[in-house]
C-alpha cells in the first residue's frame, strides 16, 4: 500500500491512462476518484460508468450518446460519456466486460480524442483522461480473446494493483475505526477488532464497512470466524435431514437447495451480471444460464426449500 501510495503520488501532474486491478470492494472507484480529486483535471467533470451494469445493445450510445431516433426506442438524442466527461475524467469500471464490438470505437476515441454519436456522422472533439478498472486479469482476457490486445496496451499505461483486504490484516483496523467514526459507533472493544482481523473478508473493504454498519444500526457484528461458520453449517445441515428417508433423497434435496441459495447469492453479488457470475462460479456461461432456468422454474415452491 506504501508503493501504491506513492505511485499515486507521482501520478497528480500527469494525465496518462491509468488502470486499476483489484477484486470487488477493494477501493477501486475510491483511488480512481482521489486520482481525478488530486489531479489538474480536478476542477473538470468526473464520470463513472460501469461497463457490467449496461446494456450490452446500448453500450455504444453509453459511452458516445445517439441522435434521436437513431434506433428503435431512440425518442429524444443523448450526450455520451465522454461528452459528459470532456477536460474532466472518465472512469470506466469492470472494463472486462465491455463487448468486444465496441472496444475498436472505445480505441480510435482514445487515440483520435474525437467520437461520433450512433445514428449521426459529425465527430466531436473530446478531451478526457481515462482511469479504467477491473476486477479480472486483463492480460489473460487477451489470451481467450474476450478482450482486444490492441486497447489493453492503450489502456496500461500506469498499472495499479489493489490487494485483497485478507492480504493487509494491519490496515483492518484502521479501516475499521475510521468505519467506526463515520457511522458513530461507540467505540470498538479488543475483542471486536480480533474477531475483525481473524475474518477473511471475501468482500474485502466493501464487506468491512457493511459489517460496521450494521454494528452501528443493531449493535451486532454481522459475520462469523471460519470455526463457527463451519460449526453453524454442519448445525443447519444436522437439522435438515430426516433419517427416516432415504440415502438418495435426503442429498438430492439438498444438494438442490445448495444450488438455489448459491446461484441467488450470486446473482445478488454481480448485480444480475451472468458474465461475471459464470467466471467467478467458474461454469461456462450456457451452463449457469440452464442452471438460472432451472431456479426461475421452480420459483417459490415451498417443497423445494430446507
Amino acid at each position: 500500500m506504501r508503493q501504491l501510495f506513492e505511485i499515486l503520488d507521482r501520478l497528480q501532474p500527469s494525465i496518462v491512462p491509468l488502470l486499476i486491478e483489484g477484486e470487488s470492494g477493494t477501493g477501486k472507484d475510491v483511488v480512481a476518484r482521489s486520482v481525478h480529486a488530486s489531479s489538474v483535471l480536478k476542477d473538470g467533470p468526473f464520470v463513472a460508468v460501469n461497463c457490467g451494469a449496461m446494456d450490452r445493445a446500448l453500450a455504444r450510445s453509453e459511452l458516445f450518446g445517439h441522435r434521436r431516433g437513431a434506433f428503435t426506442g431512440a425518442i429524444e438524442g443523448r450526450v455520451g460519456a465522454f461528452e459528459l466527461a470532456n477536460s474532466g475524467t472518465l472512469f470506466l469500471d469492470e472494463i472486462g466486460e465491455l463487448p468486444l464490438d465496441v472496444q475498436p470505437l472505445l480505441l480510435r476515441a482514445l487515440e483520435t480524442e474525437k467520437v461520433t454519436r450512433v445514428g449521426d456522422t459529425a465527430e466531436r472533439e473530446v478531451r478526457v483522461r481515462l482511469i479504467a478498472a477491473t476486477n479480472r486479469d486483463l492480460s489473460r482476457e487477451v489470451s481467450a480473446g474476450r478482450f482486444r490486445m490492441d486497447l489493453f496496451y492503450r489502456l496500461n499505461v500506469v498499472r495499479l494493483v489493489l490487494p485483497p483486504l485478507r492480504e493487509r490484516v494491519e490496515d483492518i483496523e484502521l479501516l475499521a475505526l475510521h468505519f467506526a467514526r463515520e457511522f458513530e459507533v461507540a467505540p470498538l472493544t479488543k475483542e471486536i477488532l480480533a474477531a475483525l482481523k481473524s475474518y477473511h473478508w471475501p468482500g474485502n473493504i466493501r464487506e468491512l464497512r457493511n459489517v460496521l454498519r450494521g454494528y452501528a444500526a443493531v449493535g451486532v457484528l454481522a459475520f462469523r470466524d471460519p470455526a463457527q461458520r463451519d460449526s453453524t453449517y454442519v448445525d443447519l445441515v444436522r437439522r435438515a435431514i430426516d433419517i427416516d428417508k432415504p440415502y438418495q433423497e435426503q442429498k438430492e434435496r439438498l444438494l438442490s437447495n445448495f444450488i438455489d441459495v448459491y446461484l441467488s447469492l450470486l446473482l445478488d453479488r454481480t448485480k444480475g451480471n451472468q458474465s461475471e457470475a459464470a467466471r467467478i462460479a467458474g461454469l461456462d456461461r450456457a451452463y449457469l444460464n440452464k442452471m438460472l432456468s432451472r431456479l426461475r422454474r421452480i420459483g417459490s415452491d415451498p417443497d423445494r426449500r430446507l
